[in-house]
C-alpha cells in the first residue's frame, strides 16, 4: 500500500470513530504496514492544566497491547530528555533516546522501552489550524532513514489524527459530563438515603467504591464542637466487602502541607506515591503494619465545611498506577456533594450529642428533684407525680390549711401524711377522719367533742379530733359528703382556727 492509499485508509477507517482508543489502534495498524516499528505513542497535550496524556501500543504476542497514562507534567519536563518534544516550529525528528534520563513520572514509559529494545524514536506532530495538541511517537529497534517524501507524508498523518483526535475528544468530553451528572445524582440518592445511619461511613466507601477502584478508606472529621473526633477505617478484603479496622489513638495520615489547604478552606486532592505516603504518616511504624496490606498509592482529600469542620479522606490502593485521570476527576466533581451531605451528617450529630446532653443533664436533675422529692410510700418517676411531689414539699413547711382533691382510691390519705411526715409537725399526731363513716348525729360530737353533761347521755367528757390533732395535722376525707349546716361551723373552724 502507497502513502496516498494508506492516507485514504487511515482517513476512511478513522472518520466515524468516536472512542481513542479504537483511533490509536487504527493508526498503529495502518502505520505498521509501512514502518517497522515496535512501540507507538500518543502524547496529548493539555497545557491549561500542565497535564499529558499518553497512550502507548506495543506487541504483546501477536496482538497489539494498549496502555493509557496521564501524567501532570509541565511543558518544559516535555522539552527535555527523554523526548526533547519542540513546541516552537514543531517537526519530523528522529531522537535516539537515553532511558536513564526518563524521570520518575515516566518509569513506566522507561519499561516499555527496555521491553522492546527501543533505540530510536520517529516525533510527528500532530498541528491543527496551526496548534499544536500533541505528538505521534513510534519507537524502533534500529536506525531509520527518513526521506523528505517520508517526513511530507508523516506530517500529513500527524493533521489527519489531529483533527480526528479533536473530534473523539469532544464525543468523549460529552461522554465524560453525563458519567460525572449520572455519577452525582446516583451518589447524592444513595447517601441521602443512609444519612442518619451509625454506618454511614462504611456506605460512602462502598458508594465511592463502586466508581473508584480502591482497597483503603480512611476519614477523619475535626470539630471543636464535637465531642470526640470522628474517624472511621475500612480495607477491603479478598472478596470485595470492607472490614473495619481501629487505627491506634494519635496515629494520622496527613500531609505536611495540610494545616495550609485547612486555612484555604477550598477543597484539594493530593496524589501521594509509595515514597510521599511513608514520609507523610505521623507514627514510628508504617501504616501497612496497622492494616495488613502494602498501600503503593494514595488519594488525599481536604474538605472545610460552613459548620468549620474539617474533614480529611483518604484512598489507598495496593496497585502504584491506581487512580486514573477519570477517577480523579470524578472524585472531584462530587466533593460538593459530598462536603453537603458531610455537613449535613455533622450537624445532626451534633443535634444528637446535644440531645444526648440535655438528656443526661435532665436525668441528672430529675435524680437529685427524686433525692429532694423523696416521700416514703411514693415510688414516683411521671412528670404528674413529680409535680405532686414538689407540691407536698412546697406546703409542708406552712401551717396553711390544703384542699386535696381526687377520685376516691388514688391516694389521697398518702398524700395527706407525705404533708404531715415533711412538716414541722411531724412529730405530733396525724389523724384521719372519713367524714362519711361519721353517724350523722354524732358528727359534730366527734369533730368538735363535748363536756360531761353537755346534753341527755353526754356522762362523761369526749375530745374531738380537733382537739386529739392539735400540734399536728387532722385529714378530713370527703369532707363534702358533711351536712350543710355543719360543713359551716367546719369553715368558721378552720378560718379562726378556734
Amino acid at each position: 500500500m502507497n502513502p496516498t492509499e494508506t492516507l485514504l485508509s487511515i482517513n476512511e477507517a478513522i472518520a466515524n470513530t468516536s472512542d481513542s482508543e479504537q483511533l490509536f489502534l487504527s493508526l498503529y495498524h495502518h502505520l505498521n504496514q509501512l514502518y517497522p516499528f515496535e512501540l507507538s505513542g500518543i502524547f496529548l497535550f493539555d497545557t491549561s492544566r500542565e497535564k499529558c496524556s499518553i497512550y502507548w501500543i506495543g506487541k504483546q504476542g501477536a496482538k497489539p497491547n494498549l496502555q493509557c497514562r496521564v501524567i501532570k507534567v509541565g511543558i518544559q519536563d516535555l522539552q527535555d530528555e527523554p523526548f526533547r518534544f519542540q513546541f516552537n516550529n514543531p517537526n519530523i525528528r528522529i531522537i535516539k533516546p537515553q532511558t536513564l534520563n526518563f524521570p520518575i513520572e515516566m518509569r513506566n514509559i522507561k519499561i516499555l522501552f527496555e521491553q522492546h529494545a527501543i533505540t530510536e524514536t520517529i516525533h510527528i506532530p500532530m498541528m491543527h489550524r496551526g496548534i499544536l495538541i500533541g505528538y505521534i511517537v513510534l519507537g524502533f529497534q534500529s536506525s531509520q532513514n527518513m526521506t523528505a517524501n517520508d517526513a511530507h507524508f508523516l506530517i500529513q498523518i500527524g493533521n489527519l489524527i489531529a483533527a480526528a483526535v479533536l473530534n473523539t475528544r469532544h464525543f468523549e468530553e460529552m461522554e465524560r459530563r453525563n458519567k460525572i451528572t449520572q455519577f452525582q445524582v446516583e451518589f447524592t440518592n444513595n447517601m441521602l438515603r443512609v444519612i442518619n445511619d451509625p454506618d454511614i461511613f462504611l456506605h460512602l466507601a462502598k458508594e465511592l467504591n463502586n466508581r473508584l477502584n480502591f482497597d483503603f478508606f480512611n476519614i477523619m472529621v475535626l470539630s471543636e464542637h464535637l465531642e470526640a473526633n470522628i474517624e472511621a477505617t475500612f480495607v477491603k478484603t479478598s472478596n470485595g466487602s470492607f472490614r473495619f479496622v481501629d487505627l491506634p489513638d494519635g496515629f494520622k495520615i496527613q500531609p505536611l502541607h495540610s494545616q495550609k489547604l485547612f486555612i484555604d478552606g477550598n477543597p484539594h486532592i493530593t496524589r501521594l506515591n509509595r515514597k510521599e505516603l511513608l514520609e507523610f504518616v505521623d507514627s514510628n511504624t508504617t501504616l501497612d503494619e496497622k492494616i495488613d496490606i502494602k498501600i503503593l498509592s494514595m488519594i488525599y482529600v481536604v474538605l472545610k465545611s460552613e459548620s468549620s469542620c474539617k474533614i480529611i479522606l483518604d484512598l489507598g490502593s495496593t496497585n502504584e498506577d491506581a487512580f486514573t485521570e477519570e477517577e480523579t476527576d470524578l472524585l472531584e466533581h462530587i466533593l460538593p456533594q459530598l462536603k453537603l451531605l458531610l455537613e449535613n451528617y455533622f450537624l445532626f450529630e451534633q443535634s444528637r450529642q446535644l440531645k444526648m446532653h440535655l438528656e443526661n443533664e435532665r436525668n441528672s436533675l430529675l435524680k437529685d428533684w427524686r433525692h429532694e422529692l423523696n416521700v416514703d410510700g411514693f415510688v414516683a418517676e411521671s412528670r404528674q407525680m413529680m409535680q405532686v411531689l414538689f407540691r407536698v414539699k412546697q406546703v409542708a413547711p406552712t401551717d396553711t390549711t390544703v384542699l386535696i382533691e381526687g377520685e376516691t382510691g388514688v391516694g389521697k390519705e398518702l398524700i395527706a401524711k407525705a404533708i404531715h411526715f415533711n412538716s414541722p409537725r411531724s412529730s405530733g399526731p396525724v389523724v384521719m377522719v372519713n367524714c362519711t363513716t361519721l353517724p350523722p348525729n354524732l358528727i359534730e360530737s366527734e369533730l368538735f367533742g363535748h363536756e360531761k353533761g353537755s346534753f341527755t347521755g353526754a356522762t362523761e367528757r369526749r375530745i374531738g379530733k380537733f382537739e386529739l390533732a392539735n400540734g399536728g395535722t387532722l385529714f378530713l376525707d370527703e369532707i363534702g359528703e358533711l351536712p350543710i349546716d355543719l360543713q359551716s361551723k367546719l369553715l368558721r373552724v378552720i378560718q379562726e382556727k378556734e
